[in-house]
C-alpha cells in the first residue's frame, strides 16, 4: 500500500518565514504526501468558497507562482482547487474555465483539480481537454451516502471528498468503502476536524 495518503493545504497568505517552514515540513514528510492543494484564482473563480478575494492580479499570480515553486522544490504534485459552488455552472463559464486552466496546467506540476460542478464533469469536456488530470469533487457538496459516491464516479470524478461529518461514523464509512470499490474511485476524509462524527 502506498504511504502517500495525505493531501496537504497551502495557505496563500503565509509569511516568508511560515512559507519556508512549511516547505521544510513538506520535504521532511514527502513520502506521506499525495499532493498539495491550493485555491487557484482565475476567471470564473476569482474568489474562494469562503469569500476570500485577492485584491490584485499580482496577488493571484504570486500565490500561483509560490505553489508551482513549492511543488518543483519538493517534488510533490499540486492539486488546483476550485471550490466556489456559487460560480454559475453555465457552458460559458465552463469554456472560460477550460481556456484559463490550460495556462495553469501547462506548468507540468498540476496532477489534479477540484471541480465544484458535477454537471461540468459529466459533459466530458474537462477530461477531453485534460486527459491526464485527476478530477476531485468539492467537499462542499456534502457527500454522505454510498449512492452519491457511485454517482460521482459515473459522472467522471476520480477522487471523492467525503463530508466531514462522517469522520467517526465507522458503519457508514464501511458502506462507502464498498461503494468506492464498485465505482473505482479514491476517497478522502478531512483529518483535521475538531469534532466527533456528526458533530454532536
Amino acid at each position: 500500500m502506498s504511504k502517500k495518503i495525505f493531501s496537504i493545504p497551502l495557505n496563500p497568505k503565509l509569511t516568508e518565514f511560515q512559507f519556508n517552514d512549511f516547505q521544510e515540513f513538506l520535504k521532511e514528510h514527502k513520502d506521506y504526501i499525495y499532493d498539495i492543494y491550493f485555491t487557484c484564482r482565475m476567471p470564473p473563480f476569482m474568489q474562494d468558497a469562503m469569500g476570500d478575494v485577492f485584491l490584485t492580479e499580482e496577488d493571484h499570480y504570486g500565490a500561483l507562482d509560490n505553489a508551482i515553486g513549492l511543488s518543483k522544490s519538493t517534488g510533490i504534485p499540486l492539486s488546483a482547487t476550485f471550490n466556489n459552488t456559487l460560480v454559475r455552472p453555465t457552458q460559458q463559464n465552463l469554456d472560460l474555465f477550460i481556456n484559463n486552466f490550460k495556462q495553469v496546467y501547462s506548468s507540468g506540476v498540476i496532477q489534479s483539480a477540484t471541480i465544484p460542478h458535477t454537471h461540468w464533469v459529466a459533459t466530458g469536456l474537462i477530461q477531453q481537454e485534460f486527459p491526464d488530470l485527476e478530477i476531485k469533487n468539492t467537499i462542499l457538496r456534502n457527500v454522505t451516502e454510498p449512492r452519491e459516491v457511485v454517482a460521482l464516479g459515473e459522472a467522471g470524478f476520480h477522487y471523492v471528498n467525503l463530508d466531514r461529518d462522517l469522520m467517526r461514523d465507522y458503519d457508514k464509512l464501511k458502506e462507502i468503502k464498498r461503494a468506492k470499490e464498485y465505482a473505482g474511485v479514491k476517497l478522502s476524509l478531512l483529518a483535521n476536524e475538531g469534532c466527533l462524527g456528526n458533530c454532536p
